[in-house]
């Protein structure tokens, strides 16, 4: 009862961006219609303080860099009044926001090149995905935008926007086709209060793992790990190799178990991406309170692949695992 009391819909918040589209109408002598669906959908109150200046945000890129001029839609045969459409809707636990615009899309060798000019490049971009060329946008510093403008372009910015939505235990991502426009995608969770949990144990630690992320769960045995010729193991599951990320590494917890046979491996999916967690034993299923990291932890250092830490019932600490996180770091 408690927790539909703090549910609010998302109408409120998404009517805002009509003073925001007519304002940017006049000034840039576009012609921009909004269109909203799914505004009935509800999240938790805290979660709409955090989403209302990122959603502000990536509307006006939509709209100052998204959608074309008047002349330039009519001579690419498009109509001349360009459509930016704010959606929402549930993904089991989970709200999926996508702001959508039929304007020119993003340029890959526009972002390729100005990516490689400020050395952002983290691997050959024969090797990069188009998903992967576009969410270079979000890098801290990044834009394609020559001159700066009252209303910045795509990439200024992006970086808060992205920090924001993690700030909630969300993620962004962008879709784009050249000419036909842009999606970005905006997934946040329903509630910041509550979460179903799969409590492990490595070493003296606990870690809990949101059960939405969890693929499976089983024993290897030592002969079923591979190593590729950087030296990081993995696990072939059948006929794909899955990377593996061991818990006591990544957090130096000590008195861990080592040896696979031993103990237990948590696969865990998120966008697609996913990782085997190496842990000592699963400890059981849990529903459990959401708690921020305390802020003098935060202060000091960014913590990898944790979204928050609950008290469990004997008065112990367990570290919620950041799913989307725990995949970034094994990608790096």
């Amino acid at each position: 009862m408690v927790m539909s009391i703090r549910m609010v819909p998302l109408s409120s918040t998404f009517h805002k961006m009509h003073r925001i589209v007519r304002d940017m109408n006049k000034k840039l002598n576009k012609e921009v219609q909004l269109e909203i669906i799914g505004e009935e959908t509800e999240v938790d109150k805290s979660i709409i303080e955090h989403i209302s200046d990122p959603l502000m945000h990536l509307v006006r890129n939509s709209i100052d860099h998204g959608i074309e001029s008047v002349e330039d839609r009519r001579s690419n045969g498009k109509n001349e009044l360009g459509r930016v459409t704010l959606e929402a809707k549930n993904a089991g636990n989970d709200v999926v926001i996508l702001i959508k615009d039929d304007g020119k899309g993003l340029s890959k060798d526009k972002i390729l090149e100005k990516a490689k000019q400020n050395g952002l490049l983290h691997k050959s971009e024969n090797d990069m995905s188009d998903k992967e060329i576009f969410n270079l946008i979000f890098i801290p510093g990044f834009s394609t935008n020559d001159a700066v403008t009252e209303f910045s372009g795509r990439g200024v910015g992006m970086d808060v926007v992205v920090k924001n939505i993690e700030k909630v235990g969300g993620s962004v991502s962008v879709d784009s086709v050249m000419g036909f426009g842009t999606t970005i995608t905006m997934k946040i969770p329903l509630t910041l209060a509550i979460v179903d949990g799969m409590n492990i144990s490595v070493g003296r630690s606990c870690y809990t793992i949101p059960t939405i992320a969890i693929k499976q769960s089983f024993r290897p045995k030592e002969t079923d790990i591979i190593r590729d010729p950087h030296g990081n193991e993995m696990i072939m599951v059948r006929g794909v190799c899955y990377p593996i990320l061991r818990l006591h590494k990544l957090y130096k917890v000590k008195d861990a178990q080592v040896h696979f046979h031993k103990g237990i491996l948590v696969m865990v999916e998120n966008e697609g991406k996913t990782v085997c967690i190496f842990a000592d034993e699963l400890l059981g299923e849990q529903q459990v309170v959401v708690k921020t990291l305390p802020t003098y932890i935060k202060r000091i250092k960014k913590i990898e692949g944790l979204s928050g830490c609950t008290l469990l019932g004997d008065g112990s600490i367990s570290l919620i695992l950041d799913a989307a996180g725990l995949t970034n770091i094994n990608k790096q």
